[in-house]
């Protein structure tokens, strides 16, 4: 009786596993059968998010599910139709063609047969970010959609630094910039008591060759508002970077007194530094690297009105050119102002002297310029005087017939292992963007290669009765700009 009873459970469990089978290759079927005429894709709204190196999925599936097994799917960059991330065609994935940057890294990962064409992308990296296409096809209708996918990375330490405000009043200009971030992070200014500023702020999101963003951000502010102020750059509560400074009051008249505080004389002294009432002695003072002083980059921007009838500033005041290239008969100096002014702390700026070859191309090769500082005496002369510190300016300069020179005299000793001579040996191939630091604490004025990372020349005794301003001049012998990074 219990063989037999044995036996008939044996035969009922076969049957129940062979009715499944049964039953799952008939829906198959059926869904295969059932393929409908028109579908849809449907595929997540808003950024996919997901970090360095990772694997992420780009979700697709159709609408109604039904077997896609029959069907071309291809994956690819929004333009690049004929060069797919991946393409399944004729039952299988297609080795071509496809786009190298993505072979061995993309695989098709959400069945099929159930109606998901997702795509699987692993080892991911800055250039994978951007638009993707998922496009899936028959005989009879095709259907297409985006999906938008962006790598996650933290940025850099907020560099901020203070410059008096033009126009006085007593008013600080507070800058704050942050490189590297992806995607657009939130910049956030607070003062001591931790109370978000708001009023008053600018913020501008610059994208690089990358696709990461840098963030900048000014406000004016008066130093008696608060003792501290902090900027803080982040992505979320848990992801931010925040650094704090103290915006300290320029000084209004340096004149009156040639007496500094104990701690100011110390640090000039390491330099041999003096006041303008002062005779120049030359002491050695050794430059700073070109990674230390990266650090105090500064957002400059130009005067929009320049005060010379034949320079023009671009609309975002990064970018000053002449309209002519013939070199006009006019008596007014031949160069534009920084907005901004400076008496105190270090400030650093870079400006793109050298086009690229398809503007060379189309501009011709630049012919002249001249970057650095100049006293705001200095800059009330409208005429053209010698660019000399005698005369209130310390420039460097370039003429292609002449090379490489500074503005220094018999009274302002050259820093550092670098002579006049090196600098003419300086091919204009080789320079392309100049980095400036004014070290106002020093009364130091530095110049850098800063492609190559390498420090050109330095002026000492860089002395002003009150502010600097920054000095930009492309020059009346061509119509390629002087760009400010």
């Amino acid at each position: 009786m219990s063989r037999q009873l044995e036996k008939r459970r044996r035969g009922t469990m076969h049957s129940g596993v062979w009715l499944r089978l049964m039953t799952l290759k008939a829906l198959t079927v059926l869904m295969a059968a059932q393929s409908p005429a028109v579908f849809t894709l449907m595929v997540p709204h808003g950024l996919i998010l997901t970090a360095l190196n990772s694997s992420v999925s780009l979700a697709c599936e159709l609408s109604p599910l039904f077997n896609a097994e029959p069907l071309e799917v291809r994956w690819y960059r929004s333009g690049d139709f004929d060069k797919p991330a991946l393409l399944y065609e004729d039952h299988k994935i297609q080795e071509a063609p496809v786009d190298p940057r993505y072979r061995g890294r993309v695989s098709l990962t959400g069945g099929l047969e159930r109606g998901n064409v997702s795509l699987t992308l692993e080892r991911v990296t800055l250039e994978d970010m951007g638009e993707y296409v998922c496009h899936v096809s028959n005989a009879q209708w095709y259907e297409k959609a985006s999906v938008f996918l962006t790598v996650k990375v933290l940025g850099g330490t907020p560099v901020v630094s203070v410059a008096e405000a033009r126009g006085g009043g007593g008013q600080v200009n507070v800058t704050c910039l942050s490189e590297g971030w992806s995607p657009y992070p939130t910049l956030t200014w607070r003062n001591k008591e931790g109370t978000e500023i708001r009023n008053g702020r600018e913020v501008l999101n610059t994208p690089d060759p990358q696709g990461l963003v840098r963030i900048s951000s000014w406000m004016l502010c008066s130093p008696s508002d608060t003792d501290w102020l902090s900027c803080t750059v982040s992505l979320s509560e848990e992801e931010k970077k925040e650094s704090r400074i103290l915006p300290k009051a320029p000084t209004e008249d340096k004149t009156e007194s040639t007496e500094r505080p104990e701690e100011e004389t110390s640090l000039a002294g390491e330099c041999g530094t003096q006041t303008a009432k002062e005779t120049t002695t030359q002491k050695e003072c050794v430059p700073k690297e070109w990674g230390e002083v990266k650090r105090f980059k500064v957002d400059i921007t130009l005067d929009p009105k320049p005060g010379h009838p034949y320079l023009q500033v671009s609309p975002n005041r990064k970018k000053v050119y002449s309209k002519t290239s013939k070199e006009p008969n006019v008596s007014t100096a031949p160069h534009v102002l920084s907005e901004d002014k400076f008496s105190f702390g270090q400030i650093y700026w870079e400006v793109v002297v050298r086009n690229s070859g398809y503007f060379d191309s189309i501009l011709g090769e630049k012919q002249s310029w001249y970057v650095g500082v100049a006293t705001d005496t200095a800059t009330l002369t409208t005429g053209v005087v010698p660019l000399t510190p005698q005369n209130g300016f310390w420039v460097f300069t370039y003429e292609k017939e002449k090379g490489y020179c500074v503005s220094d005299d018999l009274q302002m000793p050259v820093s550092g292992n670098e002579s006049p001579s090196m600098l003419r040996d300086i091919s204009a191939d080789i320079l392309t963007t100049l980095g400036v630091f004014l070290d106002c604490d020093r009364q130091m004025l530095s110049f850098y290669d800063a492609d190559s990372k390498l420090h050109l020349y330095s002026l000492f005794n860089v002395v002003s009765s009150n502010t600097f301003f920054a000095v930009f001049s492309p020059g009346l012998r061509d119509t390629c700009p002087l760009t400010v990074k």
